[in-house]
């Protein structure tokens, strides 16, 4: 419990985990009512903090300004869907950044980047695009909204060998009911699954990562794609015994 600063990227790496805090106390008991209280204290902070760095024309970039970035954006809208769930949320804060989002769409089922890339954030198509699709996605935009950015993200994952990519696709087709595609992804990413319970085969994420913490992101997002359909539980149990190690 942290209290929140720096630019967004910075405020969400204390803010975004109190959300998820907030989940779990609301789902145990035993747990100190004064750390609740405490930990959601500096949670509404760190709303605070990170509505402060919209952009003027939308979307939201590390300081506030103008144009705002794609895929931030998309890990905004998620962070923000994650914590209405356990904080007061403005719903047309949520409208207009799924909004400002879905404009940034090329038509081809990728999307514009019209701002340039800070810190180590990447502009490759095949894991941008598809984050940001399955970010849309998984904050409750409806599959039909998406046809070709779906399409687009599935062609993408089945062609590729970049393991991170291909657990976004997994998640996004699930995702859009797309399930004959989804279980030809889910037993790629088993193939690729490690005696230790890692996924490998990651050579970039949308962040920029690399070394264990790329492993880290691919596998969890691999036990996303595998927990939304039953017939992987012996990779969802050794992915779990991973990363709990």
């Amino acid at each position: 419990i942290r209290e929140p600063n720096g630019c967004f990227e910075q405020t969400s790496s204390t803010t975004y985990p109190l959300v998820m805090a907030q989940q779990y106390f609301k789902s145990h008991q035993g747990v100190d009512p004064a750390v609740i209280q405490r930990s959601a204290a500096i949670l509404a902070k760190g709303y605070d903090r990170l509505i402060g760095f919209e952009s003027p024309s939308g979307g939201f970039e590390w300081f506030g300004k103008d144009p705002g970035h794609d895929a931030l954006t998309a890990y905004g809208r998620l962070e923000f869907t994650d914590m209405s769930m356990v904080h007061a949320v403005d719903q047309a804060l949520l409208d207009r950044t799924r909004e400002w989002l879905m404009k940034q769409r090329d038509g081809k089922g990728g999307y514009l980047r019209k701002t340039n890339t800070l810190h180590t954030w990447l502009a490759e198509p095949e894991v941008a695009f598809s984050y940001n699709t399955w970010a849309l996605l998984e904050a409750g935009t409806p599959p039909s909204d998406l046809a070709k950015e779906v399409a687009w993200a599935a062609n993408v994952a089945e062609s590729t060998d970049n393991s991170y990519v291909i657990a976004l696709g997994a998640n996004i087709v699930q995702l859009a009911g797309e399930q004959d595609v989804a279980n030809r992804l889910l037993d790629k990413l088993s193939g690729l699954q490690q005696q230790d319970g890692s996924v490998k085969g990651a050579t970039v994420s949308v962040v920029g990562s690399g070394g264990e913490a790329l492993t880290i992101e691919t596998t969890s997002l691999a036990m996303l794609a595998w927990m939304k359909h039953r017939s992987h539980v012996e990779q969802v149990e050794k992915g779990i015994k991973y990363l709990a190690e």
